[in-house]
């Protein structure tokens, strides 16, 4: 909803070059991205209920309101029960969210959870491409560490992985199907 997308117009904005690539709320001021997003994501989701359906939104690291505070605060200033939230790992760690903060949250704001891994991240605009091309369980992020704190929340329901690997990509896909089974089944049931 505030965009942009393509992490390229992200990094175009901040050199201060022009791109032709959607750039949504870069460089408008915070509430002006909050009150924006409530109203456009307001009438989306009025036009969901019409049609019984949930949207959810996924913070995305790269983007001006990539915090699941930012997050929950425009949930919560839509006023609509049709919206929730996804949690994902890579995002919430390469936008300085932490386990503490999803452990906080309400598991009635909770939609899915995206478990996936990244290589080392300090700071600056993260690099999708580079970041997650890693497999699940061989990077950085605790995996279990998250895990838990998404459980800490009660939630008990949809969990996927994410995986942007080009070594996995490449190899068998039922034998990586497999193991990222097997990983998710200890961390989530475990």
């Amino acid at each position: 909803m505030t965009g942009p997308v393509d992490v390229r117009a992200v990094v175009a904005h901040a050199k201060g070059e022009h791109t032709d690539l959607y750039k949504g709320m870069l460089g408008f001021p915070r509430q002006e991205q909050i009150a924006a997003t409530v109203k456009n994501l307001s009438r989306i989701a009025d036009l969901a209920a019409q049609f019984d359906l949930l949207l959810y939104l996924e913070p995305m690291s790269w983007t001006p309101l990539n915090k699941i505070a930012d997050n929950v605060e425009i949930i919560e200033r839509s006023g609509r029960d049709n919206i929730r939230l996804i949690v994902d790992y890579w995002h919430c760690f390469t936008a300085g969210d932490t386990p503490d903060v999803v452990a906080r949250l309400s598991k009635d704001l909770l939609y899915g959870v995206h478990i996936s891994d990244s290589r080392p991240f300090a700071a600056g605009i993260p690099i999708e491409d580079d970041l997650r091309d890693i497999e699940m369980g061989s990077g950085v992020i605790d995996l279990k560490l998250w895990t838990d704190a998404v459980k800490a929340t009660g939630y008990d329901d949809w969990w996927g992985c994410e995986s942007f690997s080009r070594k996995w990509h490449q190899e068998n896909a039922y034998e990586i199907g497999r193991e990222v089974h097997r990983q998710m089944k200890q961390l989530v049931q475990g």
